[in-house]
């Protein structure tokens, strides 16, 4: 058994977990429901934990997740929303304001 992957968020963990069991690679969750015992202990020791049962499994484990992991924030220009027209910085996908994403053309 090997860890894979760890964060504070249970839900990213779930949904890693939801991906490699599609994937046909058993796993378990280590510390779920530790949050509580946060002050007590170190906070990372409380991170829910994602593991791969077998061993074997790890090399195409960490292939599948691979594009999950380390998305880097595309640098762009500053666009305007075409929906509410509001001027969005270029690191956004998406218009705070409105939630329309932003068009093709805008996120080069």
């Amino acid at each position: 058994m090997r860890k894979i992957y760890e964060n504070i968020e249970f839900a990213r963990v779930g949904h890693y977990e939801s991906i490699l069991n599609s994937a046909g690679i058993p796993t378990f969750v280590k510390n779920v429901g530790a949050g509580a015992a946060a002050g007590e202990i170190p906070f990372q020791q409380v991170f829910p934990e994602l593991w791969v049962l077998e061993d074997g499994d790890y090399g195409r484990a960490l292939e599948i997740l691979k594009p999950y992991h380390c998305r880097e924030i595309p640098e762009g220009s500053p666009w305007t929303c075409p929906a509410c027209g509001e001027e969005i910085e270029g690191t956004f996908g998406e218009c705070w304001n409105c939630q329309t994403e932003r068009p093709e053309e805008s996120a080069e």
